[in-house]
């Protein structure tokens, strides 16, 4: 009987073993099964967010570019339509070509304002022309080169999952491990959410939000496969905590080469606006005096445009302490009232040559006025470096202190660059990648069997050059072709040249006072201006032939020079020679 009851109990305990020994099995597997769905499940979830971050990052390119984009193109509009009526101005609507043409001196103030409009608004279109394309290609190559969505590979994917054939290749404390009991493994440390872990590796502590300081082997695999062991080692760390992601970094490169073409179109614009605002009132001027003969309203008017032109400086420009010529702007806004104080002596119905030297003089004052205007538009588009790093706030403009801007305009260039770091509570997925594939943790890493050297700042991350493995890209030798102050020196070009126009003018001016204005040009009548009709009377016998053998009766091409009086002791006009004409 006890030889049989030890076989029964035997056989009991080896039963109860065996079910003992199935169940742990079933449930450790089972619990494999469960941590190998969570881990591709994660897996997918970080690459979802990443690609979403991407697709964020993508949109940060496209949203900073296209301001630019928006801005040039407007001011291409803008500029081509003061261009217009520039054309106008100078041509059909000139002054003098329906009535009698005012002095040679205010006709040098007219067309020089408003060739002068032309040439800014002119250098303004092209400059806008170049950011905004500039712009569109940096952004196209970024986005087709640089920021791409990290869509996870074949081969990653395959890395990524588990067959519930490894659950065999577990270590057997963990196949047959009793609930509630330590694992085989010490639990990895785990970093608090927006930290970095402390400690050493190799140490324990509680892993995630469980009081466990153990984990199964397979946790722990995962770990150090995919997560580089859960720690970090700081000294291979390829981006710190707050680094601007690469995207940012390739930006603000790529914005150099637009930069100084979209802060020059803007002031060149604003030069063609004030320079097209002179010449209205000078054309206004003109023809209140010349044609209509209103003087009251030939004062009135220069009021009006001075006032238009100090609004419009006073919105643009920021007045600092290295600017050279401090409020020289409001003595160029005068230079019309000096034109119109000298046509007032000009249109005097009584002559002296006092009043004479005294309208030249004042033609010098508003010819000086507007030199100084010129010298003033050179001090304000004068660049200089920041004195002091600007700060980062929402709804405000940002650059580096390291570019150099006209001080001037410091408060209205509205360029916006990608910010220099990271905020609180910001993170990039793409720098924790790196960071993990440099430690040698990572599926990509883990999965791609080409890689025969552990990761280095040279090919994982941002570098220094902008050439991808896949190509070059179109930003590669820029800065050898031309530099990127290009624009700065074209409108300091544009600058100098209204100032050299308006210097040349006061000499030139001095030369006929001095020689006199008949000096220089023949008299109308004479070749060329040979088409004297404005006093003929057209007639059936002023029609002159080929075949006519006389000239038409009046005709004054050879006698137009020669003065007649009406008095009665003059002599009469020799027959051909038409009318007499008042002195």
């Amino acid at each position: 009987f006890s030889g049989a009851a030890a076989a029964t109990a035997a056989g009991t305990a080896a039963g109860a073993t065996g079910a003992g020994g199935m169940w742990l099995f079933s449930y450790n597997k089972e619990n494999f099964g469960y941590d190998a769905g969570m881990r591709f499940g994660r897996f997918m979830m970080s690459r979802g967010f990443a690609n979403a971050q991407v697709g964020q990052y993508r949109e940060d390119i496209q949203g900073i570019t296209g301001m630019t984009i928006t801005k040039m193109d407007a001011w291409q509009s803008v500029t081509t339509l003061f261009l217009a009526v520039g054309a106008a101005l100078s041509c059909a609507g000139r002054i003098g070509m329906h009535g009698a043409a005012p002095p040679g001196w205010y006709c040098a103030l007219f067309s020089g304002s408003i060739f002068m409009s032309v040439m800014f608004n002119g250098v303004a279109l092209w400059l806008s022309m170049h950011a905004s394309l500039r712009a569109q290609c940096a952004a196209t190559s970024l986005l087709t080169r640089k920021v791409r969505l990290p869509i996870p590979s074949t081969s990653q994917l395959d890395q990524a999952r588990v067959f519930a054939s490894a659950f065999e290749r577990q270590e057997y404390r963990d196949i047959f491990r009793v609930p509630f009991m330590r694992h085989a493994e010490d639990a990895p440390q785990a970093a608090a959410a927006g930290s970095k872990p402390k400690g050493k590796k190799g140490e324990s502590q509680e892993f995630g939000s469980t009081s466990r300081s153990t984990v199964p082997s397979w946790i722990r695999d995962e770990v150090v496969l995919d997560k580089a062991g859960g720690v970090l080692d700081e000294e291979g760390e390829l981006h710190p905590a707050f680094e601007a992601p690469d995207h940012f970094k390739l930006l603000m490169k790529a914005q150099e080469e637009w930069r100084d073409y979209d802060v020059y179109a803007r002031i060149s614009m604003l030069y063609g606006v004030v320079s097209f605002l002179y010449a209205v009132t000078y054309y206004a001027v003109g023809y209140a005096i010349c044609e209509l003969r209103g003087f009251w309203a030939m004062w009135s008017l220069p009021v009006v445009f001075a006032t238009a032109q100090a609004l419009i400086f006073r919105l643009d420009i920021l007045r600092t302490g290295n600017q050279r010529l401090p409020n020289a702007e409001f003595l160029g806004h005068l230079a019309p009232f000096f034109a119109v104080a000298a046509c007032t002596l000009e249109y005097r119905y009584y002559y002296s040559k006092a009043q004479v030297a005294v309208t030249w003089g004042l033609v010098f004052v508003a010819y000086f006025c507007h030199l100084l205007m010129a010298l003033r538009m050179l001090d304000l588009a004068w660049p200089v470096p920041s004195v002091k790093e600007l700060p980062e706030e929402p709804g405000k403009q940002w650059w580096p202190s390291s570019w150099q801007v006209p001080g001037g305009f410091a408060k209205n260039l509205w360029f916006i660059t990608p910010p220099k770091k990271l905020e609180d509570g910001q993170n990039c997925l793409l720098h924790e990648m790196d960071n993990m594939r440099a430690n040698g943790g990572g599926i990509s890493a883990a999965s791609c069997r080409r890689r025969k050297a552990p990761a280095t700042k040279a090919s994982v991350g941002m570098t220094d050059s902008p050439v991808d493995d896949s190509g070059v890209a179109p930003f590669a030798s820029m800065d050898i072709k031309r530099s990127n102050d290009l624009p700065w020196r074209l409108v300091r070009i544009a600058i100098l040249t209204a100032a050299f126009q308006w210097f040349f003018m006061m000499v030139v001016s001095g030369v006929e006072v001095i020689m006199g204005p008949e000096t220089l040009l023949k008299p109308p009548g004479e070749p060329p201006w040979i088409r004297d009709t404005k006093y003929r009377a057209w007639t059936p016998g002023m029609v002159h032939t080929s075949g006519a053998a006389a000239l038409p009766e009046g005709y004054r091409l050879f006698a137009a020079s020669k003065a007649r009086y009406t008095s009665a002791k003059a002599p009469a006009a020799p027959l051909g020679e038409g009318p007499a004409a008042p002195h």
